[in-house]
C-alpha cells in the first residue's frame, strides 16, 4: 500500500533526520532545523503542493532543496543577505524616518523557511528597523534572490 504525498514525504524526512520532530498536517510536512549559515533554528515547511501536483510529487527534489537551504554556504547566505539590504535600503531611501541607525545585515533574524517544488520562501525579523514587519523573501533553485516584500504585522501599529 502506497502512502499519502504527505506521509511518505514525512518519512523520508524521518527517516533522513532532516527536520526535529516533523508533523504532517493539512498536506504540509513541518518541523524544526538550524540554518548553518545563519546559526539559527527556524520552523521549516515542506510544502508537496498537493493541490497543483496531485499524487505526482517529487520528493527527492523537496528534499534536495530542504537540505540545501539548511546548509547553504556562508558566502551565499551572505549574498543573499546583501541583496535583501541592498534592495530594502534602495526602496525605503533618505525619506523614511529609521528607528535605529543599523546594518540591515546585522538586524536580519530568519525565523521561518517553506520549501516548494520550485522556490524556497525565508521570512525575517529585522527587530531594530522593522520592527512592526517581516520581511518575506523567495529564492529560486539556485537559491538568488527572486522577490522581497517587506510585510506589515497584523495589530501593527502605523
Amino acid at each position: 500500500m502506497t502512502l499519502p504525498a504527505p506521509d511518505a514525504l514525512l518519512s523520508r524526512i524521518v527517516d533522513g533526520g532532516l527536520l526535529d520532530e516533523p508533523v504532517a498536517e493539512n498536506g504540509l510536512v513541518t518541523g524544526r532545523a538550524t540554518i548553518d549559515a545563519a546559526g539559527a533554528a527556524v520552523t521549516v515547511t515542506v510544502d508537496p503542493e498537493l493541490e497543483d501536483n496531485g499524487p505526482d510529487v517529487d520528493e527527492d527534489a523537496l528534499l534536495e532543496t530542504t537540505s540545501r537551504i539548511l546548509t547553504v554556504g556562508e558566502v551565499r547566505w551572505r549574498a543573499v543577505l546583501d541583496e535583501i539590504a541592498l534592495e530594502i535600503e534602495g526602496a525605503v531611501g533618505d525619506d523614511e524616518p529609521v528607528i535605529e541607525q543599523a546594518d540591515l545585515r546585522d538586524d536580519l533574524e530568519v525565523t521561518s523557511v517553506v520549501v516548494s517544488a520550485d522556490a524556497v520562501r525565508l521570512a525575517f525579523d529585522a527587530p531594530r528597523q522593522f520592527p512592526d514587519s517581516r520581511i518575506l523573501v523567495q529564492l529560486d533553485e539556485e537559491l538568488e534572490v527572486a522577490d522581497i516584500e517587506v510585510d506589515e504585522r497584523e495589530g501593527a501599529t502605523v
